[in-house]
């Protein structure tokens, strides 16, 4: 489809306690005259309040809770949700809170899975929800922590599932595009063609690229979006190629990964798109290996995070658990500092509600394992990342990951 633009234990708080009513009985003696009765004011029962929705007794232990995928049918999904529960817990032992308790729920991948691990949760006492992994499971358990006064933090990068209690800890296609079309504009590259894949990945990329040509006072000039096979993308590469040389685009943006990426490269270049000539730009599925074999993207540009934090916290990892972590990993580690950093201000000011929307919102936001993150309003994170540039043997940083986000929104 072808469209040219002009683009660790703890309980929600509170006992309800009421008091004992006593009855003062009078005795009286057959012989003895009795003082006349004393009259007796109403007792008042004395009922302790009701606790709000979402606050903790920050008196005792708090508990949160982190849903994965630990068993099931996709043994690499099984894979990544002990890789998340590994990492959760190497921040529990880094934040060194012994009032900080995590308890580890089992959603075998499933949606029935997860909304059952998320009551479990609820009925333990958690006071917030880290997880699930996958988009498709978080409504059900959005739903079960609305009704509880929790917020969840989602491991899911599909933001049709954020928002309410919902707020996504990934690197995200939204955030991605912006970094790239944002760097691309300051260098010059103000027109930009977007091929994209017919997937709601590449939906999200080209929603945040035309926004965020708008703002920069780029152009998003042509965008194509193709069914993710070789068929799709041989058919739908040509014409593409053929729009954006008659639109001068000076950058093409391409938010694929893997063998189809390699496959688009080819394709570009195949099609007259000469990447000595237009830069191609990436998103985060380009920092993988493939990206490397493949010549036509050499020079390119993408979003990542900063590589020597990565290095760091992959060597941390492999220390204590020994093996290397799957990049997701650092989503379980971070959604457990984000919890410890929010009770620790939460101890220190006495507020009963440290996981509420405004606190999960705040503008300063939080330090993850690889730099500056934030969750804005409508649940989606921003997340501090470097501009890598495809060279021969790796990438190499050509701006680096900024220190902080600047203002929040």
């Amino acid at each position: 489809m072808f469209r040219s633009l002009p683009v660790a234990a703890g309980s929600l708080p509170g006992l309800f306690l009421a008091a004992s009513l006593a009855l003062g009985l009078t005795a009286c003696g057959p012989t003895t005259a009795s003082p006349p009765p004393t009259a007796q004011a109403p007792a008042v029962q004395q009922t302790a309040p009701a606790p709000r929705l979402g606050e903790v007794d920050l008196s005792g232990p708090v508990q949160v809770a982190l849903l994965a995928p630990l068993t099931g049918a996709d043994s690499g999904a099984a894979e990544a949700g002990r890789a998340l529960a590994n990492a959760a817990q190497m921040a529990l032992t880094d934040l060194a809170d012994p009032s900080l308790r995590l308890k580890v729920y089992d959603t075998s991948g499933s949606p029935e899975g997860a909304r059952a691990a998320a009551q479990a949760a609820v009925g333990d006492g958690a006071a917030l929800i880290l997880g699930p992994l996958f988009g498709a499971n978080t409504p059900g358990v959005a739903g079960i922590a609305v009704r509880a006064g929790l917020n969840v933090i989602s491991f899911s990068t599909d933001s049709s599932v954020a928002g309410g209690p919902v707020f996504l800890s990934g690197f995200l296609p939204e955030a991605e595009a912006e970094r790239m079309v944002n760097f691309a504009a300051s260098q010059g590259l103000d027109r930009i063609g977007v091929f994209y894949p017919r997937t709601a990945y590449g939906d999200a990329a080209l929603r945040a690229a035309e926004d965020a040509a708008f703002r920069t006072g780029a152009r998003v000039a042509v965008a194509y979006n193709y069914e993710r096979t070789f068929e799709g993308i041989q058919d739908g590469a040509e014409p593409f190629a053929g729009a954006a040389r008659d639109a001068g685009v000076t950058a093409v943006l391409l938010p694929e990964g893997g063998k189809g990426l390699q496959t688009v490269g080819a394709f570009m270049d195949y099609h007259g798109l000469n990447p000595a000539v237009v830069k191609y730009l990436g998103l985060g599925q380009w920092n993988a290996g493939a990206t490397l074999m493949e010549p036509t993207l050499r020079g390119g540009w993408f979003p990542a995070p900063d590589p020597d934090r990565v290095e760091i916290f992959s060597n941390l990892y492999q220390a204590r658990f020994g093996s290397r972590p799957p990049f997701i990993a650092v989503l379980g580690y971070d959604a457990v500092q984000v919890a410890g950093q929010l009770l620790a201000d939460a101890r220190r000011s006495g507020w009963t509600r440290p996981f509420g929307h405004d606190e999960l919102t705040r503008a300063e936001g939080f330090q993850g394992a690889l730099g500056p993150l934030r969750f804005g309003p409508d649940g989606l994170s921003q997340r501090a990342m470097a501009i890598l540039e495809v060279d021969t043997g790796g990438f190499l940083i050509v701006d680096p990951a900024p220190a902080w986000l600047g203002p929040g929104s």
